[in-house]
């Protein structure tokens, strides 16, 4: 494995610090622009601890609602009526992986209606970006708020697909209950279709979301939010979520959930310095991990956070010394700092009167092992000292001898396809007894979207 001192991974996670400018997110990518100011909705995040929804903060032009969805109210049988959220990671460097999945939604909505009872479709758009409130949120790439859950519909176009895609009209019309035509969602339902492009084509112009949000992504509270689960329901989503329809829920992303309450310090310099000796350590995705997560190391058998400065039992070199850790799980206890993912994994049953009946959730993630961490010269840093190490997850699928990969990684596409490990995504997946999970890494998703749809006829078909 390489760490290059260019383009690589590795130096592209913080960028220059001393020009305000901080990359965080998928680190193969180009740096985040700093937005500026913050995008409309609520607060990001649930409140950690588990005792209560997500905070509430400013609302934005989109407002949100004072309850839930209502989804536990049942009016009538299921029959084929299904809702469905695509949770699309569009943090730094997933242009690639965005594509593998465009190439395929037309595939996958065929597959779908080729089911013995094709479902009546709701189907929506949702991006990983809750903003990063604190202190630093321009200087690392991102909004305060971001998208905060709102459905996200408006074309969009990719110059990088060969031939390259232009987006013109997705030719979705508002449905009724949403305040503008920007955030809404896909429906055929009740044979009035709110679209007149086929509809595997309408999906794909929307889907192509980028790669410009925030690097410290919330995939679980923008679900949560979407959803109404934590009951700031976005005003822009009224109407999708029936209570008598099945719900599913796939997810895009290559790096693991980073979702924190919206009181968070996590991406704050909290009037400390950009180095190691910030006792948060200094603003990069490793704080996901150090503060997200509970693992085993080997070496002590101790289960503890993943270290901020190289521990005695380290491996590697002196230069860049490493860490393999093992059995991580979500730290849902009181030394995290993230959303419990019980928590959005309780929010989400919540919605449905026979949760492990009726509701599907899928992830094309990273693997989450191998899990090893590596120490490398600071970049971008404030006031570091001669001989500062900063801690990074090395890639647990990606490219072999890759910047940043990790020499155990068992997948090694060579499409540009990487992911870090996906603990708390994992997690939350194998918490739902219907579930599916595929690799960011493979070298196509129709695998794992066709299991989606099978499992989408199986619910179906399973009623009495």
């Amino acid at each position: 494995m390489t760490y290059g001192s260019g383009s690589g991974t590795w130096s592209r996670l913080l960028g220059a610090w001393a020009a305000m400018v901080v990359t965080v997110g998928c680190g193969g990518g180009q740096p985040l622009i700093p937005s500026g100011s913050g995008g409309s909705g609520g607060a990001a995040g649930g409140r950690a601890g588990g005792s209560g929804g997500a905070t509430g903060g400013a609302t934005g032009a989109g407002g949100t609602s004072a309850g839930g969805s209502g989804g536990t109210v049942v009016t009538g049988p299921f029959g084929s009526n299904v809702d469905m959220l695509l949770m699309i990671d569009n943090s730094s460097s997933m242009i690639e992986m965005q594509q593998k999945l465009y190439a395929q939604l037309p595939l996958f909505i065929q597959s779908l209606q080729s089911l013995p009872s094709p479902p009546s479709l709701h189907l929506a758009v949702v991006s990983s970006d809750m903003g990063a409130p604190g202190d630093s949120a321009s200087s690392i790439g991102c909004t305060v708020l971001g998208d905060q859950g709102e459905f996200q519909s408006s074309p969009r176009s990719d110059s990088y697909l060969s031939p390259p895609v232009t987006c013109t009209n997705s030719t979705i019309t508002p449905v009724l209950g949403a305040q503008d035509s920007d955030h809404t969602f896909i429906t055929d339902a009740d044979m009035m279709p709110n679209f007149t492009d086929p509809i595997g084509t309408v999906l794909q112009c929307i889907a192509l979301l980028g790669d410009g949000g925030c690097g410290f992504e919330h995939q679980l509270a923008s679900i949560d939010r979407a959803l109404g689960a934590d009951g700031q329901l976005p005003s822009t989503n009224a109407g999708f979520l029936r209570p008598n329809a099945y719900l599913v829920i796939v997810m895009l992303t290559n790096e693991d959930d980073c979702s924190a309450p919206a009181n968070t310090e996590l991406y704050s310099l909290n009037g400390d310095m950009q180095n190691i000796a910030n006792p948060l350590g200094p603003i990069a995705n490793y704080r996901c991990n150090q503060w997200g997560h509970l693992c085993t190391d080997p070496g002590t058998g101790q289960v503890e956070m993943p270290p901020l400065t190289p521990p005695s039992d380290t491996q590697g070199s002196s230069s860049v010394p490493t860490l393999d850790l093992t059995n991580c799980t979500s730290n849902d206890t009181a030394s995290g700092l993230l959303t419990p993912v019980a928590k959005f994994v309780s929010d989400i049953k919540a919605l449905k009167p026979d949760p492990d009946k009726q509701i599907l959730v899928a992830s094309i993630a990273a693997p989450a092992t191998p899990y090893t961490v590596a120490w490398l010269p600071p970049s971008g840093g404030q006031s570091t000292k001669p001989g500062e190490l900063w801690p990074q997850i090395e890639h647990s699928c990606g490219a072999k001898g890759g910047d940043g990969v990790n020499p155990e990684a068992t997948q090694n596409p060579t499409d540009q396809s990487f992911g870090d490990p996906a603990v708390r995504i994992t997690q939350f997946v194998q918490s739902f007894p219907n579930e599916v999970q595929g690799s960011i890494c493979d070298l196509s998703f129709a695998a794992t979207l066709n299991a989606v749809a099978t499992k989408i006829g199986q619910l179906i078909g399973s009623q009495p």
